[in-house]
C-alpha cells in the first residue's frame, strides 16, 4: 500500500512535498522522518535515500517500517497498528 501511494505521488510530481514517518529504533520516540527530497529511488522493498550523521549517506528504509506518509500537511496513509503475540494461546 505504501508502495502504490509514493509511486503515485511520484508520478504526480509531489513527492518532493511528502514527508514520511518511518520506524527507527535508535531514533528518539523510535520514529524518523524522511523527507521526499532525500528520496533518490522507490522500490517494491526500499526506500533509498540521504541521511546518517552527515546527511550524505545513502540510507535503505524497508518500506514495511513506512508508519504514516504526509503530503502538504494532510495524512495520506497510516499503518494500523498491530498486536503481536510473543507466546501462543493456550
Amino acid at each position: 500500500m505504501a508502495y502504490n501511494i509514493l509511486s503515485k505521488l511520484l508520478a504526480e510530481g509531489r513527492l518532493k512535498s511528502c514527508s514520511i514517518t518511518v520506524f527507527h529504533k535508535g531514533a528518539t520516540g523510535n520514529r524518523r522522518m524522511v523527507f521526499g527530497r532525500e528520496i533518490s529511488r522507490i522500490t517494491r522493498s526500499h526506500i533509498e535515500h540521504a541521511g546518517g550523521e552527515s546527511g550524505y549517506e545513502r540510507l535503505s528504509t524497508p518500506l514495511e517500517s513506512v508508519m504514516e506518509i504526509g503530503v502538504e500537511g494532510r495524512t495520506v496513509f497510516r499503518r494500523k497498528k498491530t498486536i503481536r503475540r510473543i507466546y501462543p494461546r493456550a
